[in-house]
């Protein structure tokens, strides 16, 4: 009998110190959170219904978990304990004996505790994210949330410049590229037209081709003429010999202009024509090039110069006004069980080894 008093009466005893620390020693935590999701600004796609917006992207994915992961590092506890002063919070009275921080206690023992109080719960299905921070004050559960929106916010947007950054070196060296393309064909078009004293050959072809058409009914005309004189007129007589001169000079005209536009024996204006298209083509695509790539050029400082995404706040963090942990009630009756349960099992192990004995 002695001994199975003394064994409740320990019993008896854990349970009294277990429920006077979890109902008076355990640190009283508060809760603040937020409901946000990331809004991309550069996206056109128009909204179907009014939570279509939330659903999150591949890229919105991604972004969910670095946030989580910049959070969850030390440049952003080493960023919060400044403003917030959160190992000193950590070491002091404010902070049960259990959670406290001993001076022993590494950064790696600072940064799991910072951990276990922050909240940052993901919801696939609507894309939310839910960042909270328990504090033993309200007021600085509070003030944290908001500090942590803000830095997430930053942090996407930071990343994001970087990889603009990254794309502005090679769009730069790009345009650098297509410039020195464009002067080039330009120049090699300027020694074209030098060369063979011609500014558009097109155009020259098209006026050369307009005076022969002329030429050619000048000659009509002429012939026409001639055969007229012909009836009535002697053939050695001084009209029609000076008609037949007038034919033979436009026939000469008229022949050598054919062989300026198409002789295959030496470069005619066909030739030129083709080869200054060609040049003229190169120095148009590599205008166009250029163009383009200035284009993208200025598009990539703009973005370098603004936020391409925010956290758009669904529901704004709040001063609250009870605690969330410790659940006292569920922690004591928890602890009620967990002990009669122990008592049950050590019980059972005695009478089985009285059993034995007797």
């Amino acid at each position: 009998m002695g001994k199975i008093k003394t064994k409740e009466i320990i019993f008896l005893f854990v349970f009294l110190v277990g429920a006077v620390y979890i109902l008076f020693i355990k640190s009283e935590l508060y809760l603040s959170k937020a409901d946000v999701v990331i809004k991309n600004l550069n996206n056109k796609t128009v909204a179907v219904n009014g939570l279509s917006f939330l659903m999150p992207s591949n890229s919105v994915q991604q972004d969910i978990f670095i946030i989580q992961k910049y959070l969850e590092s030390f440049d952003e506890l080493n960023k919060l304990d400044k403003k917030f002063h959160l190992k000193k919070h950590y070491s002091s009275d404010e902070v049960d004996f259990v959670d406290r921080l001993k001076p022993w206690d590494t950064k790696e023992d600072f940064l799991n505790l910072y951990k276990k109080r922050l909240v940052y719960i993901f919801d696939q299905a609507t894309g939310l994210i839910t960042i909270g921070f328990l504090h033993t004050s309200p007021k600085v559960s509070y003030e944290i949330v908001k500090e942590l929106i803000e830095d997430a916010n930053q942090a996407i947007n930071n990343l994001n410049k970087i990889l603009v950054e990254k794309q502005l070196e090679y769009i730069k060296k790009e345009v650098q590229k297509n410039k020195e393309e464009l002067e080039k064909s330009i120049k090699e078009l300027e020694k074209f037209q030098n060369e063979h004293t011609i500014i558009d050959p097109t155009k020259t072809a098209e006026s050369e081709f307009a005076l022969m058409s002329n030429l050619k009914a000048q000659l009509i005309q002429k012939k026409a003429e001639l055969n007229s004189l012909l009836q009535y007129m002697n053939p050695k007589s001084f009209e029609v010999k000076r008609l037949r001169h007038e034919i033979a000079g436009l026939q000469s005209t008229i022949s050598k202009l054919k062989k300026n536009l198409a002789n295959p024996n030496k470069k005619a204006l066909n030739v030129y024509i083709f080869e200054f298209e060609r040049l003229k083509n190169l120095v148009e695509f590599n205008k166009e090039l250029y163009k383009q790539s200035l284009l993208q050029l200025e598009q990539l400082k703009v973005q370098a110069n603004q936020n391409s995404k925010i956290l758009l706040a669904v529901t704004k963090p709040y001063i609250p006004q009870g605690y969330v942990y410790p659940e006292k009630l569920k922690d004591i009756v928890t602890l009620l069980l967990v002990l009669l349960l122990l008592y049950g099992i050590i019980s059972l192990i005695q009478s089985i080894i009285k059993e034995h004995i007797d």
